[in-house]
């Protein structure tokens, strides 16, 4: 970890640890019926992160000021914050509430929302990123499809967590999924663990 991910680390310690929210256990939720659990904010690689953004513009063809950027489990929203200084329009969502009032006063200039990730609709987003939103396999692999079935054409899912189902569609060209294809975008720098799935027709 370098020292500039070591001070955002401390900073965001220091902020959660301010409103009691360090702490937080698993999150419930309910979903088809059920009562499932989602983690709480897990800190992923901001440099990671800063690199996947960085290949958006020449993946998604598009100005990077006209990507549409959404964090799910966006916790304080630093994520979100990093999207926008690269000039994204950046959205963020969470379970928590508290975690949701705390990102909007934290990081005033993204747009925060308090919003269940299984519900929420995706079709405006270019760029959609989560790091391991929760324990099970089957609602990870739920939540790809859910996501990946609303985004645009061309659009990316960028992830540091995918399903079984995924991980076998991958394996060599682009496989058909419910109507579309899914790969893994070629990336030219380095983004630790993190995946970029692309949408294809």
């Amino acid at each position: 970890m370098n020292l500039s991910e070591k001070i955002v680390r401390r900073l965001e310690d220091f902020i959660l640890a301010e409103r009691n929210l360090k702490s937080v256990g698993n999150i419930p939720f309910e979903h088809d019926g059920n009562i499932e659990l989602a983690y709480p904010y897990i800190r992923a690689s901001n440099q990671s992160l800063i690199a996947a953004l960085g290949e958006l513009e020449r993946i998604l063809d598009k100005p990077i000021c006209e990507i549409q950027f959404l964090e799910v489990g966006c916790g304080i929203g630093t994520k979100c914050e990093l999207a926008r200084l690269t000039g994204m329009k950046a959205s963020g969502i969470d379970l928590l509430p508290e975690y949701v009032n705390l990102a909007k006063r934290v990081y005033p200039d993204c747009t925060f929302s308090h919003a269940n990730a299984m519900d929420c609709d995706y079709t405006s987003f270019d760029a959609v990123y989560y790091h391991v939103p929760f324990f099970n396999d089957y609602l990870v692999q739920q939540l790809e499809e859910r996501v990946l079935s609303q985004l645009r054409l061309g659009a990316v899912l960028i992830v540091t967590r995918i399903s079984e189902a995924m991980s076998e569609n991958l394996r060599g060209e682009a496989r058909s999924r419910h109507g579309y294809s899914v790969q893994r975008a070629a990336v030219e720098k380095d983004i630790g663990r993190l995946i970029i799935l692309q949408k294809l027709k």
